[in-house]
């Protein structure tokens, strides 16, 4: 994996867990009721495998987010000018 790539899903997991803490849902009960595996959302938030795109979205849309929302808050957190070296 290549280090710009653990950078942007450290991040990722980085918005998703503090927007799934700021609306106080828990992690076990969270992941039930919007059938999500534990061990997926788990790699998504500690950045420990590959993200892919549709458990990204999955988390999203569980959150009540739109993508909209949820980029506003990746632009936040990225550091400036991240794409541009892509």
């Amino acid at each position: 994996m290549q280090e710009k790539d653990l950078e942007l899903y450290r991040i990722v997991g980085k918005v998703l867990r503090q927007e799934r803490l700021r609306k106080d849902l828990k992690f076990t009960i969270f992941c039930y009721e919007n059938d999500i595996a534990t061990s997926s959302l788990n790699s998504i938030e500690n950045a420990r495998a590959q993200i892919y795109f549709s458990n990204i979205a999955k988390v999203v849309r569980a959150l009540g987010l739109s993508f909209e929302e949820f980029g506003a808050l990746l632009d936040k957190e990225l550091p400036k000018d991240f794409f541009k070296e892509l």
